[in-house]
C-alpha cells in the first residue's frame, strides 16, 4: 500500500498491530487464570473417567465424548478424541490445576486470533485485516468460550479450521501446504464438528476473489481429511445423537424470532452477558428488537456500501452456517449460548474487513475500551459453578436460573463439611418452588423437590409441595418424584396413600417405593415381605435399616425396632417373582 495511505496500520510493521491486539487479548482474560472450574467442566474435565492419564490415548479415537464421565452410558453424538487429549496433558503436566486449565484455554484463542489476522492480511488491507480479527478477539460474547474449560473444543476447532484455510488460501498450493491444510482441517474435526464448515468457506473465498474455483488439489486435500474423520467417527460408533423430544422443533420454531432478537443484540449489545437462557424463558421480542435492527442496518450497510462485498457475503455466510448447527442443541436440551457466537463472530470479522477500506481508529479504540470493561465486569462471576448460576439468576431471572442455581445449593446443602448447609438447603428448596411456579414450569426440578424438603425435615410441606407438583404443575407421574412422595406421606402417617402412590410407579416399584411397600406391609403383620425383599438385594445390606427409620418417621417406633432386629434371608429364599419390586 502507498506511503500515503489513509489507513494508519499501513504504516506500522507487519507484525505489530497483530502483537499489540494479542497482548491486550491476553490481558483481557488474564484474570480467568484465578477462577475455578465451573458447569461442563465438573463432568467433562473434573469427573472425566479418561484424561487422568495418557495410557487411555486410544480410548479417546473410540469413546463419545460424555460417555467418558461418570455416566458412561450418555451419548451425545459428540466425537472429539483431541479436545479428550488435550484435558488429558493438562492433568499430566498439572494434574486438576484451573489456573493453567484456563491459560491453555486463552492461548488457543490468541492461536485462533493470529489465524484469523493472517487470512484476512491475504485478503484485505492491513487496517481492515486488524479491525476484523480484533472483533473476533475482544467481543464479549467470546468470554464463555473461555471462562469454560469444557468449552475449549470451540477455540481449538476454530484456530486449526482457520489453519487449514491459510494455508489453502492462494490459487495454487505445493505438496507441503496441501498435506498440512488437510492435517489441520482433519485435526480441527477431531476437535468439533464446526470444522466441517472449512471446505465450503474456501469454495467461498475463491469465488469471492475468482469467480470460480482455485486448484482442485486443495478441494481434494480437504475432502480426504473429511472422508478419514468421517471412517474414525464411524469406527467410534458416534454415528447418531440421540433424537430430540417430538415437538421440541416446533417449540423452537415458534420462538424464532425470540432466538434471533437475543442472538442480535448480544452481537451488538452483549449485556448481560449470562450462559443461562433456555428457549422457554426468553425476553419478550419487543426488549431485544433494537439490538436486531441495529445488527440487520449494519449488515445491509456492509452489503449495500462495504469496499469488497463478495467478502461481506462470505464472511455473513460463514457467520450463518457456522451457527446454524447450535440450533441442534436448542432443539435438543432448549440451550441458547454465547459459545454458539463464538466461530460465527470470525465469520464478522471478515464481513467487517471486507466492509473497510481503512482502519476506524476511535472506532477501534471506543469498541476495545468497552470490551475490556464489560469483560472485567463479567468475568469475576465465573468463580465456580454457584457463583455463575447466582450471578445468572440475578442479572436475568427466570424458571430456568431458579432451577440451575438451586441444583448447586441442594448439593452444598448436603455437604456435610459446609456450615451453611441448613440455609443452602432451605433456599434450595425455595428456588426449586418458584421454579415449578414459573410459566412455563421448569420440571427438570421435578425428580429433586420432594427429596430436598424430606432432607430438610419439612416432611408435611413434601407431601402438599408434591401433590402440587404433579397435579397443578406438570410433573410426570413417574420416577423420583413418586417414590420419595410416597416416603413423605408414609412420614406424615399416610400409610396406605403411600403404598398407593409407591405400587403406581409405571415399571414396577424400586428404590424409595420398595422402603414404603415393605414398611407399609410391615405395619399389617407382614414382616415377611421386608425379610425377603431384603435378601433379593444384598447389594443394599441397609434395606432393612431404612424400612425400620421410615417407621420410626411415621410414628411407629416399636414395629421398627422389630424390622431392625429382623435376621437377612439367604438370596435363595428371596421373594418370588410376583413380589413387590422384582
Amino acid at each position: 500500500m502507498a506511503a500515503g495511505s489513509r489507513d494508519p496500520a499501513a504504516r506500522l510493521p507487519g507484525w505489530l498491530p497483530l502483537a499489540a491486539l494479542l497482548l491486550v487479548t491476553a490481558l483481557a482474560y488474564a484474570r480467568l487464570a484465578g477462577v475455578d472450574f465451573s458447569w461442563d467442566d465438573e463432568a467433562l474435565v473434573v469427573d472425566n473417567q479418561l484424561t487422568g492419564s495418557l495410557d487411555n490415548l486410544g480410548a479417546f479415537f473410540t469413546r463419545d465424548l460424555w460417555s467418558t464421565t461418570r455416566l458412561p452410558w450418555l451419548k451425545s453424538g459428540y466425537y472429539r478424541p483431541l479436545m479428550l487429549l488435550s484435558l488429558a496433558l493438562d492433568r499430566a503436566l498439572f494434574g486438576l490445576d484451573s489456573a493453567e486449565a484456563h491459560v491453555h484455554d486463552i492461548l488457543w484463542h490468541l492461536a485462533a486470533v493470529a489465524l484469523l489476522w493472517a487470512l484476512l492480511r491475504r485478503l484485505v488491507e492491513p487496517g481492515p485485516a486488524l479491525a476484523g480479527a480484533a472483533l473476533f478477539a475482544l467481543h464479549p460474547v467470546q468470554s464463555e468460550v473461555l471462562a469454560l474449560v469444557a468449552a475449549r473444543n470451540d477455540a481449538m476447532a476454530a484456530a486449526l479450521a482457520l489453519l487449514a484455510l491459510v494455508l489453502l488460501v492462494d490459487r495454487t498450493a505445493g505438496w507441503g501446504r496441501l498435506l498440512g491444510g488437510g492435517a489441520a482441517l482433519l485435526a480441527a474435526l477431531l476437535c468439533k464438528e464446526s470444522a466441517l464448515l472449512a471446505p465450503f468457506m474456501l469454495l467461498a473465498l475463491d469465488l469471492a476473489r475468482w469467480r470460480r474455483p482455485g486448484a482442485w488439489p486443495r478441494y481434494a486435500a480437504l475432502g480426504l481429511a473429511l472422508a478419514v474423520y468421517l471412517g474414525l467417527r464411524h469406527h467410534a460408533g458416534v454415528d447418531e445423537a440421540i433424537a430430540p423430544a417430538p415437538g421440541n422443533l416446533a417449540v423452537v420454531a415458534r420462538h424464532a424470532l425470540d432466538i434471533a432478537g437475543v442472538y442480535g443484540r448480544l452481537v451488538v449489545w452483549p449485556w448481560p452477558l449470562t450462559p443461562a437462557r433456555h428457549v422457554h424463558y426468553l425476553p419478550p421480542l419487543h426488549e431485544t428488537l433494537f439490538g436486531l435492527v441495529v445488527f440487520l442496518g449494519l449488515v445491509t450497510w456492509g452489503l449495500a456500501r462495504g469496499r469488497h462485498r463478495a467478502l461481506v457475503v462470505v464472511g455473513l455466510v460463514w457467520a450463518l452456517l457456522s451457527f446454524l448447527p447450535s440450533l441442534a442443541a436448542t432443539v435438543d436440551k432448549g440451550l441458547l449460548g454465547e459459545r454458539y457466537l463464538y466461530l460465527p463472530m470470525a465469520g464478522l470479522g471478515i464481513a467487517l474487513a471486507g466492509a473497510l477500506d481503512r482502519l476506524p481508529l476511535r472506532a477501534l479504540a471506543a469498541f476495545v475500551l468497552a470490551s475490556v470493561t464489560v469483560l472485567q465486569l463479567r468475568l469475576p462471576d465465573w468463580q465456580d459453578s454457584r457463583t455463575v448460576w447466582e450471578r445468572a439468576h440475578a442479572v436475568a431471572p427466570t424458571p430456568f436460573t431458579a432451577g440451575g442455581l438451586a441444583w448447586y445449593l441442594h448439593r452444598d446443602g448436603v455437604d456435610p463439611d459446609n456450615p451453611h448447609a441448613a440455609e443452602d438447603l432451605a433456599r434450595s428448596v425455595d428456588l426449586m418452588v418458584e421454579a415449578l411456579a414459573g410459566d412455563p414450569p421448569y420440571r427438570d426440578v421435578c425428580d429433586m423437590i420432594v427429596s430436598a424438603l424430606l432432607e430438610a425435615k419439612q416432611a408435611e410441606r413434601a407431601v402438599e409441595v408434591g401433590r402440587w407438583a404433579l397435579r397443578e404443575r406438570g410433573c410426570p407421574r413417574r420416577g423420583l418424584i413418586l417414590d420419595h412422595l410416597a416416603v413423605a406421606l408414609a412420614g406424615t402417617g399416610r400409610w396406605d396413600e403411600a403404598e398407593q402412590v409407591a405400587l403406581a410407579q409405571p415399571g414396577g416399584v424400586r428404590g424409595p417405593g420398595l422402603v414404603v411397600v415393605a414398611a407399609a406391609r410391615a405395619r399389617r403383620g407382614d414382616l415377611n415381605t421386608a425379610r425377603r425383599l431384603a435378601a433379593g438385594m444384598p447389594e443394599d445390606p441397609n434395606f432393612l435399616a431404612r424400612v425400620a427409620k421410615l417407621l420410626r418417621l411415621g410414628g411407629e417406633a416399636e414395629l421398627a425396632r422389630r424390622v431392625a432386629a429382623l435376621p437377612r434371608e439367604s438370596p435363595a429364599e428371596s421373594a418370588p417373582p410376583g413380589a413387590p419390586g422384582r
